[in-house]
């Protein structure tokens, strides 16, 4: 299993999903650009064919980027030459060579275990609203009206059981204390976001998250899943049996 290059076609594969929820985008030749207008480089991007890394139609994307004035990522479909990868750098684009991966197939998992936790699946924008809040009490995000820009995001793109992409909230006694989404495409399922509010750490409720999402996926015909873990989150997945793997180098880049 390449762990990596599945990470990859998962981001290029989240870009393409973002286009297609009708966010604004633009498209150069054999590359697109598309932005939400989130602060976040998993929400605003490129992806680009190796050979337009080495022509003029990169400067067109990247300048559209730039003006979104949001942190972005531009991903390369396949190994970028020498000259392409010094044209992406000269660009200002920092190259990604040091982060790592996590993944593992889906096959052999335990996905009868019954969660210890209360957790129900998103179904309405009240719900989801709910769900997204964990993430803003938490501390993910600072900027004033983040909330309500994220939780028109997620609803604009679709949720719920049966599409591609899917949230989950965690309850003790009534009270949100965690919150987690999937995307699903192909024959994989990619991690998003997994929060577990302070306080409620260390009694499972991550786990249980990650196998009600790894269930779901299972029964939707994934055979594979993907992380991009946080430290927390390498511990999490790793004793559920997901693999560490180094990033294929120069074929991420972010967006100074």
């Amino acid at each position: 299993m390449d762990i990596s290059g599945l990470a990859l076609r998962t981001q290029a594969a989240w870009f393409r999903a973002l286009a297609a929820g009708g966010f604004a985008q633009t498209s150069v030749g054999d590359g697109f650009a598309v932005s939400t207008g989130l602060h976040s480089n998993s929400e605003n991007g490129a992806v680009i064919d190796p050979s337009v890394a080495g022509s003029d139609e990169l400067d067109a994307l990247l300048d559209w980027l730039r003006e979104k004035a949001v942190p972005a990522s531009v991903l390369v479909t396949g190994p970028p030459g020498p000259e392409a990868t010094a044209r992406l750098i000269d660009r200002g684009l920092k190259p990604e060579r040091t982060g790592h991966n996590m993944g593992r197939p889906l096959a052999g998992l335990d996905h009868d275990v019954a969660p210890a936790w209360q957790i129900s699946e998103v179904t309405d924008v009240q719900a989801l609203r709910e769900n997204q809040r964990v993430y803003a009490d938490d501390g993910w995000w600072g900027e004033p009206g983040e909330l309500d820009r994220r939780v028109d995001v997620a609803a604009r793109l679709g949720f719920g059981p049966g599409s591609p992409i899917r949230h989950w909230t965690a309850h003790h006694q009534g009270v949100p204390v965690g919150a987690a989404t999937s995307f699903q495409f192909e024959d994989a399922v990619w991690l998003v976001h997994c929060c577990v509010t302070t306080g409620r750490r260390r009694h499972g409720i991550g786990t249980a998250l990650t196998r009600v999402r790894l269930a779901a996926a299972a029964r939707q015909g994934a055979v594979q899943a993907v992380a991009f873990p946080s430290p927390d989150g390498y511990h999490l997945h790793h004793a559920l049996g997901f693999e560490l793997a180094p990033v294929h180098p120069d074929r991420c880049f972010y967006l100074q």
